[in-house]
């Protein structure tokens, strides 16, 4: 009961701050008279959401970006499993990783945008590439933590109870391991947003088709601002949306059930 009301309060606090902001906005433009092309009221973003949406072009670019994500982050999400477990079975493929780690982690995906294209074109398959090599490198580091951070008598208690490697790994090192899955998760899914905005915002439209980004870069090239602001809002209530529906969920029946972290 005080983790549903601890819950309840903690929404009712963050749109409190949301309307505050909102509200903050409209002041701002209203009384400092501020032109609308460098920031529109947020009644007329609000107007813009609802125009753009009503005709179908953000919803349409939503869907797109989404699938572009998805697929890459699915990508990375394997390949970060496959390339963990080999590290931890192969010695020398652990330190091949750890110095991939220390060279790719730092470096912004949207960096080796320009060799992706020469590779593969301008195409969908480029943003995807984009967006896996952004997100794979944190999924890989935290997984690689928490494995690391599993007391080793947790694992010799697993084995002198007869498990097998596959039910030690289910039992014991995935879910000791499991919040910095988690963590690097939700590290994954921002820089894959990240990813899939800036590289369409380099080079416009995918063969013809594009996301939240083209569709703010295209919005931008014509100064229609509020159409802009439209379109961040979108990635803004998705951010949202994941973060509360998806990894707090998650987080709630796993991690905090199990103990493993305080309730924030």
């Amino acid at each position: 009961m005080n983790s549903k009301k601890d819950t309840i309060l903690k929404t009712i606090r963050q749109f409190a701050f949301i309307i505050i902001l909102m509200a903050a906005w409209e002041l701002s433009v209203r009384l400092g008279n501020l032109p609308s092309l460098l920031l529109p009221s947020f009644a007329n973003v609000i107007q813009s959401f609802i125009t753009q949406t009503s005709n179908g072009e953000l919803i349409q670019r939503t869907i797109f970006s989404l699938y572009l994500i998805g697929t890459g982050l699915g990508i990375a999400i394997v390949s970060a499993l496959a390339i963990t477990a080999l590290s931890v079975c192969i010695r020398w493929v652990s330190e091949w990783v750890q110095v991939l780690l220390a060279i790719m982690h730092p470096l912004p995906g949207i960096a080796i945008l320009p060799i992706i294209i020469l590779w593969l074109g301008s195409g969908p398959q480029s943003i995807i590439a984009v967006i896996t090599i952004s997100a794979v490198w944190p999924v890989i580091a935290n997984l690689s933590i928490g494995l690391r951070s599993i007391p080793v008598t947790q694992i010799e208690v697993g084995r002198n109870l007869g498990l097998n490697r596959f039910k030690l790994t289910w039992s014991i090192l995935l879910p000791g391991a499991f919040p910095h899955i988690l963590s690097g998760l939700r590290i994954a899914w921002a820089r894959a947003w990240q990813a899939a905005v800036a590289a369409e915002m380099v080079f416009g439209a995918s063969g013809g088709e594009g996301g939240l980004g083209w569709f703010i870069y295209k919005k931008r090239f014509f100064l229609e601002t509020a159409d802009v602001f439209a379109g961040m809002i979108v990635i803004v209530l998705i951010g949202l949306l994941i973060e509360r529906v998806g990894f707090e969920w998650i987080e709630n029946i796993t991690v905090r059930r199990w103990g493993m972290t305080t309730h924030g």
